[in-house]
């Protein structure tokens, strides 16, 4: 009778066993780490890919967790591999344990629903992989007290939460704001309750603008970008007179620093009867440090026009073919690595 033996990997020449660890897929790699101590040594041994975890939250007691993999060799150029991996609770026992490979990178796994098996494979992905936080998480289903008690630690390092449905309500935006403190950017692509006053994160990003244009300097926030907007010039000039009269607000988180509005329709002089100044080297620098989660760029705001406030704080107003921005200098001089001047530079 012949003798079923597997594949004797580790007896490969050393070229040929970096050739087939650094080929695998990342869950495939995560998966030959546990196998043996041995195994682990060797699965961690060559170059480990760079990957961004993304989490959905969905609808159907589902949860998608995506890998995408920036870059798998350091010689050679890579195309970015996406991975799915669909987390599914059953109360089928026959179920529990059962995956299944859709197709090369997209997987099934069944569990019982007292586990949560998305946070472990989430938080065994960041472990094996080394990466310090989430790029995202989505939420397709309404935002519940519970999600926090089944992700506590997932949700507080989200580098960015956004949703993936029509609407999100106020009651979900207090569940967000309560139990996360620290959230880096919120992006708002739907419906949101007009007016809603407990906005508190590093960067807020809306599809839509508010309705009314004096709700972007309440909220406790860094930055603010709208996408799309219904304001005209004379609402931004209104909106540049109310910062004029306004101070930093001490129970606030967050300081503002920068304000960027798209789609603003030019139906007057959006600096009329405003005291506007050119550019003084004298009292800022000539570029502004814009950051962001996924790039910085120092910012020419050398044609940029400068409002004073009575409080010592300085800004400047920069326009170009319906884009509004307005930039707070809290740094006048401000400090900008060389790598984030040109080609990323922005101009004006």
């Amino acid at each position: 009778m012949t003798e079923n033996r597997g594949f004797p990997l580790f007896s490969l020449p050393y070229l040929a066993l970096k050739d087939v660890i650094i080929s695998l897929d990342v869950l495939s790699r995560m998966n030959l780490s546990f196998c043996s101590k041995r195994s682990k040594r060797i699965s961690c041994a060559f170059t480990m890919p760079e990957i961004e975890i993304s989490l959905m939250l969905c609808e159907d007691s589902r949860s998608v967790i995506e890998v995408i993999v920036i870059d798998q060799r350091e010689d050679v150029d890579v195309p970015l591999r996406e991975h799915v991996l669909n987390v599914i609770q059953t109360d089928i026992k026959e179920d529990f344990g059962k995956v299944i490979e859709v197709s090369e990178l997209v997987w099934e796994f069944y569990h019982d629903s007292s586990v949560d098996l998305a946070a472990i494979m989430c938080f065994k992905l960041l472990e094996f992989y080394g990466a310090s936080s989430w790029k995202e998480v989505v939420f397709q289903k309404d935002v519940e007290q519970s999600d926090f008690d089944k992700f506590p630690l997932l949700l507080s390092s989200a580098g960015e939460i956004s949703f993936d449905k029509k609407q999100v309500t106020k009651e979900e935006l207090d569940i967000l704001f309560i139990k996360h403190d620290d959230i880096q950017l919120i992006n708002i692509d739907c419906r949101y309750p007009e007016g809603y006053g407990m906005w508190c994160a590093r960067t807020v990003e809306f599809f839509c603008a508010p309705q009314n244009i004096e709700d972007l300097l309440k909220m406790d926030c860094e930055k603010v970008g709208c996408t799309l907007s219904r304001y005209k010039n004379t609402d931004v000039n209104r909106f540049l007179k109310h910062w004029l009269q306004s101070t930093n607000d001490g129970n606030h988180k967050y300081v503002k620093r920068e304000i960027r509005v798209l789609k603003v329709e030019n139906d007057s002089n959006m600096l009329e009867d405003l005291p506007v100044t050119p550019w003084n080297p004298k009292q800022r620098g000539q570029f502004f440090h814009f950051r962001n989660p996924y790039s910085d760029a120092a910012i020419d705001c050398s044609k940029g026009f400068d409002l004073l406030r009575g409080d010592g704080v300085l800004a400047t107003v920069m326009t170009d073919e319906g884009e509004f921005t307005f930039n707070i200098w809290n740094e006048r001089f401000p400090d900008i690595p060389n790598e984030d001047f040109l080609p990323n530079s922005v101009f004006y």
